[in-house]
């Protein structure tokens, strides 16, 4: 369950971003060694960067709450196109 629960909130975040799953800026989350990190595919060969540190899945489901509620607040500043911040509003 809190598997699922963590993949579905990667993917709000990537529909806020309006980037497709498995394209150049998406978000994802990496499972592995009992713990979870969020990363973004920065390019065509699967290469990922950390964005988060690796946390337990309750930690990972309060990092992406947090995650999710600072860019809704900052989408409400600047504008969002193709998963990047263009300019503030």
């Amino acid at each position: 369950m809190a598997k699922n629960e963590l993949l579905n909130k990667v993917d709000t975040i990537n529909k806020i971003f309006n980037v497709e799953a498995r394209t150049i800026g998406a978000y994802r989350l990496d499972i592995a060694y009992g713990g979870y990190r969020l990363t973004q595919l920065v390019n065509g060969a699967g290469g990922e960067t950390d964005i988060s540190p690796r946390l337990k899945a309750s930690e990972m489901r309060e990092y992406l709450d947090g995650f999710t509620k600072g860019v809704r607040a900052m989408g409400r500043m600047v504008d969002i196109k193709d998963g990047k911040f263009t300019h503030i509003i």
